[in-house]
């Protein structure tokens, strides 16, 4: 043997407890498991364990999926803990058993117990060394999940070497490691084993606690509604040089798609004013998903293209932190099933974020993970793939290329400039639907007159404002790369002839729905905006001035100017804050407009990325220490550092307080749902907001509390504003859930209920930028 045996003693009592209800007789472990092994088959015929088992290249197959069965299914064999029966489960058969101020723990029991079990089949003396140590690793890696199945993913190693002295294995693993025999598909395996773990024991505790059995996961039905939708069955009747174009290419990428279906990572480069979220749509649908989920980097993206579906089809649902969890209030359960639903994506079509998708990828808490499993089968639609990190552009593509390899599911990556991401792989592994040629088409390539003249000076606000005037236009944009230029901007140009708004990321959502409004009236209006303008804003300005940033940012702000191809319309760039300053670090700062303008005009963005990618991947293979950055990234994964990974991959990693701002907004003009109580005089009461928070925060009803508080979070991100950590917090009147309540705010906010970040600086007496 290479392994010692776990010498454990069985407890010879046969009624062991799992869980406990006021109403009803006591679980045992044997009935917990049972439930927890009818939802797991549930889970595993949406996931395809043969897939699962085959990308870990161990020889023998039945045994792997057993052992992952098994994991499942014995996750609390460590409950036979007598002072676990006697303790928390108030097992009176357990009292001679039981040891004072013993461990009452039953997790990592649950591991140890597991291993005991497998142990004596891992080490079959038939195996060689790379066989074995596979199936060594792989069981280890069960046990963590095992171990870990009331808490977070950390760190693998250290499970290990704990474990190590449990079992007398550190003779064997002294030389070895788990990137000797694994690649990161390794930690994509132990992830998704982790989520249908978790799964399986919540739905199996439910129904016992709760009487709610899960039959309905959520699955995609409404296919023919898509085709049935005026816009797609007329779509041969609208006339125009530009829908000609959309029809054609909503076929060719069709045609691309069916050509290959085998594939699982497509490519949309899909030009402004394309038609790419029907185009998308009808691509996802030829796959007969059981789910589709829509991805996109901001809140009012999804809220938008909601919207749109929701005029198609009727089970839409958006997932992010501003949108409440709907329920049923007649029906006290119905907290316990909303909370469910939304915790697991029990829904046919999901709308949700960048950063809610990269935390079910790489996120180590149970919630993000409950879900995780539910992409097998599913469409991925990742829409404007270029406003990620360009620091992780290598480690995304590498994630998603195994992860859709190995949970099995469909990605549609779009963008209108989009770079081939997958070059950074060292070959072409995904599908171009499109090509780049559609960008260079004329009616889009064409659709705004750029013009470059304001780059040759160094400009002052009196040249750009000399501009407005000169070109007289009815709606002008105006963007800078620095919220404090924009302040002053909008102070030096407010009384200008035009309705003047500023619109910042310190503006709440009413704000910026009120100012939208007003470009889409007939009033001349003249919007000043930093970076928040060119994704997610649904505009149509005439004329567009912007102070250069990135070459994406560029294409995403003419984006703004002339969207519908109907007018003459112009856009001036000018230089006048160092994009340094807001992209520290990014490679792309090399590669501007300044440098890149005949690519720009030409839409040629091959060129461009080519270079980019070249550049970052001489980037991440250059030398630190003893490995690039590259092999550093690969060794964290296959070793399962999942903390390490999360950090890595986490899409906004600046640390922050969140105040909260109790001022009154007067709802009048908007379409808002808010209950009575919560309105004072027609406004909307921050002070009473935040007693509503608080007052959620006690409710003792896990479930219920869960639900109220999405409820009160799309109403409080209208007063909420995020500063930066190293700001010292020192005056506050309420500190709730990690919210600084604030109630003597007039010093900081203005009659518009703008916020100053200086001034609020100044009243915390602090250091602010």
């Amino acid at each position: 043997m290479r392994c010692g045996r776990l010498r454990g003693k069985g407890c010879g009592v046969d009624e062991i407890f799992s869980h406990l209800h006021h109403k009803k007789p006591p679980e045992f472990l044997e009935e917990h498991k049972k439930l927890t092994k009818k939802y797991l088959d549930k889970i595993l015929q949406k996931v395809d364990t043969d897939r699962v088992v085959d990308s870990l290249g161990i020889k023998d197959k039945e045994l792997v999926k057993q052992m992952i069965i098994d994991a499942v299914v014995m996750h609390d064999e460590g409950k036979k803990n007598p002072n676990f029966q006697y303790y928390i489960m108030k097992n009176k058969a357990f009292k001679d058993l039981a040891i004072d101020s013993g461990d009452t723990k039953h997790s990592y029991l649950s591991a140890k117990i597991f291993f005991e079990k497998y142990s004596y089949l891992v080490d079959d003396e038939t195996k060689d060394d790379e066989e074995y140590y596979k199936t060594l690793f792989l069981l280890l890696g069960l046990c963590y999940v095992i171990s870990k199945h009331h808490s977070k993913l950390g760190e693998f190693g250290k499970f290990v070497n704990d474990f190590s002295d449990e079992f007398d294995l550190k003779g064997i693993l002294q030389y070895q490691s788990v990137d000797k025999y694994f690649g990161i598909e390794f930690y994509v395996v132990i992830k998704l084993i982790y989520s249908m773990l978790i799964s399986a024991d919540y739905y199996a505790t439910l129904e016992y606690m709760a009487d709610i059995e899960i039959d309905d996961f959520g699955e995609f039905k409404e296919r023919e509604k898509f085709y049935e939708y005026d816009v797609i069955k007329n779509m041969d009747k609208f006339e125009g040089e530009l829908n000609t174009i959309r029809r054609e290419m909503f076929r060719k990428s069709e045609e691309k798609l069916i050509q290959n279906l085998d594939k699982n990572i497509f490519y949309l480069n899909a030009p402004t004013g394309a038609g790419k979220t029907l185009m998308s749509m009808n691509l996802a649908l030829k796959f007969e998903p059981k789910k589709i989920f829509y991805v996109f980097p901001f809140n009012t993206l999804v809220e938008q293209t909601a919207g749109v579906f929701r005029k198609i089809f009727d089970d839409v649902v958006v997932i992010n932190s501003t949108t409440p969890i709907e329920f049923d209030e007649s029906d006290l359960r119905q907290y316990e099933t909303a909370y469910l639903n939304r915790a697991f994506y029990h829904y046919p079509f999901v709308l949700t974020t960048h950063v809610n998708f990269f935390g079910l990828l790489f996120g180590v808490g149970k919630e993000e993970n409950f879900p995780l499993w539910q992409l097998a089968g599913s469409v991925v639609i990742l829409d404007e793939i270029q406003s990620y990190n360009v620091d992780k552009w290598w480690y995304m593509v590498e994630m998603l290329n195994v992860y859709s390899k190995i949970i099995g599911f469909k990605l549609i990556i779009m963008s209108a400039t989009l770079p081939r991401l997958d070059r950074l792989l060292n070959e072409e592994k995904f599908v171009d639907l499109l090509g780049s040629g559609y960008l260079k088409h004329p009616v889009f390539k064409d659709r705004v007159e750029v013009d470059f003249s304001m780059l040759d000076k160094d400009i002052e606000f009196e040249d750009i404002e000399e501009m407005i005037l000169k070109e007289n236009r009815q709606k002008v944009l105006v963007e800078f790369i620095k919220k404090e230029r924009a302040k002053e901007f909008y102070e030096y140009i407010k009384d200008l002839d035009y309705e003047v708004y500023l619109l910042t990321g310190d503006d709440n959502k009413l704000y910026r729905e009120k100012v939208i409004k007003r470009c889409k009236s007939d009033k001349k209006v003249l919007l000043i905006s930093t970076q928040v303008i060119e994704a997610g804003v649904d505009i149509d300005m005439d004329l567009g001035l912007k102070d250069v940033s990135l070459l994406e940012n560029e294409e995403q702000f003419i984006g703004r100017i002339n969207r519908n191809g109907k007018k003459n319309s112009k856009v001036y760039f000018f230089d006048m804050d160092k994009e340094a300053d807001i992209y520290r670090g990014d490679i792309r700062l090399g590669f501007s407009i300044k440098s890149y303008k005949n690519v720009f005009l030409s839409k040629k963005y091959e060129k461009y990325y080519i270079d980019v990618l070249i550049a970052l991947k001489k980037e991440k293979e250059k030398i630190k220490s003893t490995k690039s950055e590259i092999e550093i990234f690969k060794s964290k994964v296959t070793n399962l550092d999942f903390e390490w990974v999360r950090k890595e991959m986490k899409l906004i990693n600046i640390k922050t307080h969140t105040i909260f701002l109790p001022f009154s907004i007067d709802i009048s003009e908007f379409d808002l749902k808010i209950k009575s109580e919560l309105v004072t005089d027609g406004m909307l009461d921050g002070f009473k907001v935040w007693e509503a928070y608080k007052e959620a925060n006690e409710i003792e009803n896990y479930a219920k509390r869960k639900v109220v508080l999405s409820e009160i979070y799309a109403l409080m991100q209208f007063f909420t504003f995020n500063v930066y950590s190293y700001v010292n917090i020192k005056k506050y009147n309420d500190l709730v859930g990690g919210i600084y309540m604030i109630s003597e705010y007039e010093e900081f906010v203005d009659d518009e209920l703008k916020f100053d970040r200086k001034a609020f600086s100044k009243y915390q007496e602090g250091m602010f930028l």
